[in-house]
């Protein structure tokens, strides 16, 4: 089956999903009947007209203009969708580069011409916003995903300036895939601290319980080699876990004593001064 047949079903599936829905549709409804295919922005176009003769209705859904980037699979929160749409009203500001003024500046980047520099960033902005939108909704925040590929793509521009990357051709492919790379890192660092956070949490919470129910036996506090042996974990282990929750309780205690030390300046208590 062609693209084009591929495209027809895409549609009539679409139509036949809104009629299901009171002739209402999501973006997420739009892209599950297109899984076969990856919409660039003229396909995006012919499904918003074929929508407005249908009347089917689009929630959540602006048309953009060819400068804009294309529609991301996953459904952004209201932070997330403020930020997303005001991000890109800046962009509409700044017109992406042409193939044939993209190739121009590459040639003269290695000159380490400033203005060179700045509009090849310029032009990538866009690039960088679409990549984020992609990997939106994997726990990192569309801002510091967009912020980290900035930042990369400075760097990857900086690196082809100096001489530090020797290219044949294939440069846009060469930076999108660095942006695309220091993403995946991000979300991959982002979801390794979540885990480790979650799996210390269930540790301490398991020490936690365990402590009680030998003191319960016992009648007495647990010695460290006692507590090892009943969660089966290593001595230096429950060592760093006990210390963990020390150094929670102590702090949770500091915040509590800040708290009553500033109600007590504002029942008329002597102010601090000298700051």
């Amino acid at each position: 089956m062609d693209q084009k047949e591929v495209f027809r079903n895409g549609l009539q599936r679409m139509r036949k999903m809104a009629e299901a829905n009171h002739n209402h549709v999501t973006v997420g409804d739009i892209l599950s009947c297109f899984p076969e295919m990856e919409l660039n922005q003229d396909q995006i176009r012919l499904i918003y007209q074929y929508a407005e003769e249908e009347h089917i209705v689009i929630e959540d859904y602006q048309l953009h203009d060819t400068r804009s980037v294309s529609v991301g699979e996953k459904k952004l929160s209201g932070e997330e969708k403020a930020y997303f749409k005001m991000y890109l009203e800046d962009l509409k500001a700044i017109t992406p580069c042409t193939a044939e003024e993209e190739m121009m500046l590459m040639e003269r980047l290695s000159a380490g011409e400033e203005e060179v520099i700045t509009r090849l960033t310029e032009g990538y902005l866009h690039s960088v916003l679409e990549l984020a939108r992609k990997h939106s909704g994997n726990g990192v925040l569309i801002g510091d995903l967009v912020q980290e590929g900035n930042m990369e793509l400075m760097i990857a521009l900086s690196d082809i300036s100096a001489g530090a990357v020797l290219l044949a051709g294939g440069h846009r492919e060469y930076i999108l895939n660095r942006i695309d790379e220091v993403m995946k890192a991000l979300i991959a660092e982002q979801s390794g601290y979540h885990k480790a956070g979650e799996k210390m949490a269930r540790e301490t919470n398991r020490l936690l319980a365990a402590t009680m129910e030998l003191e319960d036996e016992l009648g007495r506090e647990a010695t460290l080699e006692e507590l090892a042996k009943k969660v089966q974990l290593p001595e230096d282990k429950v060592k760093e876990l006990i210390q963990i929750s020390l150094n929670a309780a102590e702090f949770s205690a500091d915040q509590e004593g800040n708290e009553d030390r500033g109600e007590g300046n504002q029942d008329g208590g002597e102010a601090l001064t000298g700051f």
